[in-house]
C-alpha cells in the first residue's frame, strides 16, 4: 500500500533503530502529507513511539534518513528538531512543576533585557500561546497545581512557542477526561486550519477515524501499510497490526 505523499511535510526513508539487545525499528519508510493529521498505529512494542521520538530529536536513528519539508535532517537533540519546526507532545508530561506556566512555555527561549530575565515580556508572550490553545489558566500560576488536561495544553503551547509547524502527539489523550479529550480534538482542528501537520500516535480507533486523514500501521518495528483512512476500516487495521 502506498507510503508516498505528493506534498510531504515529513519523509522517513529506511529508518532503523537499535538499542542494546533490541531492534526497535527496521527499514521504516513512509511520507506524512503537509497539513494532514497522520495516525501511527500498532500494538505495544511496534515502534511507533520510538519513531516519533526520532523525528523529535530525542533518539537518533541507527540508519536511514528523514526529510523535513524537502530538506534532509539529522536531529541530535530536541532543540535541533525545534529549530527545524518539529516538536513533540509526550504521553508522559515532561515539565518543571515548581515553575510558573509562563516559564514552562518559554523555557527554551526565555526573553531577556539588559542581561536579565524580562518578566513582563515573558508573561505577555506566554499568554499569547495560552490564548492560542484555549487554556483557561493564569500564566503566573505554578504548573504543578494544574490538572493533567490543562498541563497537556501547556505542553502544546510550549511546542507552538518554539515555532513548531510539525507536532508529534504521542498518546495525547491517555490521561485525559472525556471533556479534556474533546477540547484537545477541537484544538487539533484549529491547529490544522493554521497549517500545522500533526503526527498522531495512538491505539484508539475512534479518535483516529475522527481526527486523521491517513494512517500508518507498524508491527514489530517495521512498516506494514500507509493508506488514507477513507479507504480502510477498523477490522482491516486490526488485522494489519497483528
Amino acid at each position: 500500500m502506498s507510503a508516498e505523499a505528493t506534498n510531504p511535510a515529513v519523509s522517513f526513508r529506511g529508518i532503523g533503530k537499535r538499542f542494546p539487545g533490541t531492534v526497535a525499528l527496521q527499514n521504516v519508510s513512509f511520507d506524512v502529507a503537509a497539513g494532514s493529521c497522520h495516525a501511527i498505529m500498532g500494538e505495544n512494542g511496534a515502534g511507533k513511539s520510538t519513531l516519533g521520538k526520532i523525528l523529535a530529536g530525542i533518539h537518533q536513528p541507527s540508519e536511514g534518513s528523514i526529510m523535513v519539508e524537502g530538506v534532509e535532517r539529522r536531529f541530535h537533540s530536541p532543540l535541533d528538531a525545534q529549530r527545524a519546526g518539529v516538536a513533540i507532545v509526550h504521553q508522559e508530561l515532561l515539565f518543571c512543576p515548581n515553575l510558573s506556566v509562563a516559564e514552562n512555555i518559554c523555557l527554551s527561549h526565555l526573553p531577556s533585557r539588559k542581561g536579565r530575565l524580562d518578566w513582563p515580556k515573558l508573561y505577555q508572550r506566554a499568554q499569547t500561546f495560552l490564548d492560542q490553545v484555549g487554556a483557561e489558566c493564569d500564566a503566573h500560576e505554578e504548573l504543578g497545581r494544574l490538572s493533567t488536561g490543562q498541563t497537556q495544553l501547556i505542553q502544546i503551547a510550549a511546542a507552538l512557542a518554539t515555532g513548531a509547524k510539525i507536532l508529534v502527539m504521542d498518546e495525547p489523550t491517555s490521561s485525559l477526561s472525556a471533556v479534556e479529550a474533546q477540547r484537545l480534538e477541537e484544538l487539533i482542528a484549529r491547529l490544522r486550519q493554521n497549517g500545522a501537520t500533526i503526527i498522531y500516535v495512538s491505539h484508539r480507533m475512534d479518535e483516529i477515524f475522527r481526527l486523521c486523514d491517513a494512517v500508518t500501521v507498524m508491527r514489530d518495528g517495521q512498516h506494514v501499510a500507509t493508506m488514507p483512512l477513507a479507504q480502510t476500516n477498523e477490522e482491516e487495521l486490526v488485522k494489519l497490526m497483528i
